[in-house]
């Protein structure tokens, strides 16, 4: 049976359930609604970044609509010339509508990011990591007994699809986990450190060699893009079980 959903009627859910107006003020990257495409939707493609080649696999997935965690847009508005035209005359032509969630899908409580991961590296939840004016960044994870780091580090290489780059420089054994998808170097800190002995985080970072070094806690860089997918598929799997609708992850994997 074939089930479609009016656009209007998806966008005014997805912008609730991750509460777009409060993120507005910390996020330059327009979350929301970015280009409108078919006034129905019957199958929606997801993608970690809003570029041609996931533009293009929307179009050979049959999909009318693409949700993303990075946009077209981040900071300002850009003048629809030269390759930036191209992007959205690919969406515009097959009558695809884009909607962007960045930070509100890092740090949603369920299906953000740093959330599914903790699930499945089958850790406990213990809330957010910190709060930045007044929003929740990161989650705050815990191991039901220690893991040896090798094997906590293994755990994460297969459930993430990655190859993890370690700063070993914390206890042998993974208790207290702090989580933050995509970049999260510039949010460690002293005293986030003491409340954890392990990082784990997607972009590298040579700053913090020897901040881990000299606080004494592990970091673990699980790749950009691969700490980023999590999110991404349990929407995708909320969207299905929520409204009936077609859902296709488009993979487009940067090693990064």
């Amino acid at each position: 049976m074939t089930v479609k959903v009016r656009l209007n009627e998806l966008v005014a859910y997805l912008d609730e359930l991750f509460d777009i107006s409060v993120w507005e003020p910390a996020d330059s990257s327009l979350n929301g609604l970015q280009v409108e495409g078919a006034e129905a939707v019957e199958r929606i493609g997801f993608a970690v970044d809003g570029c041609e080649q996931t533009f293009r696999m929307a179009v050979d997935s049959g999909a009318q609509m693409l949700v993303t965690h990075h946009g077209l847009f981040w900071g300002k508005p850009l003048a629809l010339v030269g390759h930036h035209l191209t992007r959205v005359k690919v969406l515009l032509d097959a009558g695809i509508s884009l909607y962007n969630a960045h930070l509100p899908l890092d740090f949603h409580p369920q299906i953000g990011h740093n959330a599914v991961i903790a699930r499945l590296l089958d850790l406990e939840t213990r809330g957010p990591l910190v709060e930045q004016s007044g929003l929740p960044i990161g989650t705050l994870a815990e191991a039901r007994e220690p893991l040896a780091l090798d094997e906590f580090v293994a755990r994460i290489d297969k459930r993430l699809d990655t190859a993890c780059r370690v700063l070993g420089f914390g206890p042998a054994r993974v208790q207290k986990v702090g989580i933050v998808a995509g970049d999260g170097s510039k949010l460690l800190d002293e005293r986030l450190a003491r409340r954890l002995d392990t990082f784990l985080t997607g972009e590298e970072s040579h700053t913090l060699y020897h901040f881990a070094r000299e606080f004494g806690i592990n970091v673990i860089f699980a790749g950009h893009y691969a700490t980023e997918v999590p999110g991404l598929m349990e929407l995708a799997s909320h969207l299905a079980g929520r409204f009936g609708l077609q859902t296709v992850f488009l993979p487009a994997p940067t090693g990064l």
